[in-house]
């Protein structure tokens, strides 16, 4: 066991018939905020009016933007921190996906910083010292972003797609209510659960410390849920015993506890994956099945204890060693893509992928992950 500091400061309202207390959660830190949401769900499926209704009951006016793309936009934050600035807004409340709130975490951070918000991203040199406060109510689960620090955002010039951490991003009350499940469809279902297993499995296959016992049994045993009722989910949309398991599981993946107390660890998957999504738009989950796709049978040659370890997990996840053809099994029975081809990937886009993951390895921390290297491992997911 390494050492290790966890903070989460996150206060979180868990359950059906929840979402009323956004109006009061939000009251002791503005009244007046950016509502930040993404397309035509939300009134669709009642969370806005649930939302808004709360917020008016509560006095807190509210400033709308909305329009968040599933691949959040740089230019899309650019706009939202120049309305949140020239309204002089106190706070920010999220309604959505872990788009909607990254984004909302970057317009949090740009809004209060003298310099642009890429700078943050890109490693310029730039910190982020200050934030405006965030209340999420989370409509789909998968990237955790609802109790942590993190923030993933894409520019659309530069063809890049980044993260940053900051303590100042974690959002001060995340309300979770499963019933907002119920309305996401069968593949948004598929690519949250793939995404949170992703989570889940970065620190598993690349931490220093390989002593780590109460971490494993975390992994695998929060890895074993999601697998198992994935397709029910997708079956029963409407089966909130599923749903809200995996909520409270998508969101335990990535806040922190996972990789306590492993050592250094990094995240190769999602900097494959956000290299296929920033040049192909490809949905987060659906690219991390193909990236998890390649990558774990070029892990597995790397050494003995690799393979060691995928069997461990195999068996616990799966009861089977056979983990790699058991993952992919999974992938093809949630209709989450293994395949480059499966999101119209040529030979040529493979090597206009690994080129990019290699530009972008660097400021990850992983440079080892080369042009050559990334070839390697994509030419596993044709």
């Amino acid at each position: 066991m390494q050492n290790f500091i966890y903070h989460n400061p996150t206060k979180i309202i868990f359950g059906t018939g929840t979402i009323g207390n956004i109006g009061s959660e939000t009251v002791p830190f503005s009244q007046k905020v950016l509502y930040v949401y993404g397309k035509s769900s939300i009134k669709k499926n009642g969370v806005y009016d649930q939302t808004t209704a709360s917020l008016e009951k509560a006095g807190v006016k509210r400033v709308e933007f909305g329009g968040v793309s599933a691949n959040p936009l740089l230019s899309h934050t650019r706009q939202g921190i120049e309305i949140a600035c020239r309204e002089n807004v106190g706070a920010i409340v999220a309604v959505g996906g872990g788009s909607v709130i990254d984004e909302a975490k970057a317009i949090a951070a740009g809004a209060v910083a003298q310099n642009d918000v890429w700078e943050f991203y890109n490693r310029s040199g730039m910190t982020i010292t200050n934030a405006l406060p965030l209340l999420t109510v989370l409509t789909m689960s998968a990237t955790g972003t609802e109790m942590n620090g993190n923030t993933v955002i894409t520019n659309e010039e530069t063809k890049q797609k980044l993260g940053v951490g900051s303590p100042f991003l974690y959002p001060k009350t995340s309300i979770l209510d499963p019933t907002t499940l119920v309305s996401v469809p069968p593949d948004q279902t598929a690519y949250g659960a793939v995404d949170a297993v992703t989570h889940l499995l970065e620190s598993y296959f690349t931490a220093s410390d390989d002593f780590t016992p109460i971490q494993d049994r975390y992994v695998e045993g929060i890895v074993r849920t999601i697998t198992e009722i994935a397709e029910t989910m997708q079956k029963k949309p409407d089966d909130l015993t599923a749903r809200s398991t995996f909520m409270w599981a998508a969101t335990l993946a990535w806040n922190g506890l996972a990789p306590s107390g492993v050592g250094s660890w990094s995240t190769p998957n999602h900097l494959i994956g956000h290299s296929m999504s920033a040049l192909y738009n490809t949905p987060h989950g659906a690219s991390l099945s193909i990236t998890l796709s390649g990558w774990m049978p070029w892990y597995a040659e790397q050494s003995e204890e690799n393979k060691k370890r995928l069997n461990q997990l195999g068996l616990e996840v799966f009861n089977d060693t056979a983990t790699i053809d058991r993952f992919r099994q999974w992938f093809h029975s949630i209709k989450s893509p293994t395949k480059l081809e499966d999101i119209g990937v040529d030979d040529a886009g493979l090597t206009r992928i690994a080129a990019n993951i290699a530009e972008n390895a660097p400021l990850w921390g992983i440079p080892e992950y080369s042009a050559g290297l990334c070839e390697s491992i994509l030419k596993r997911c044709r």
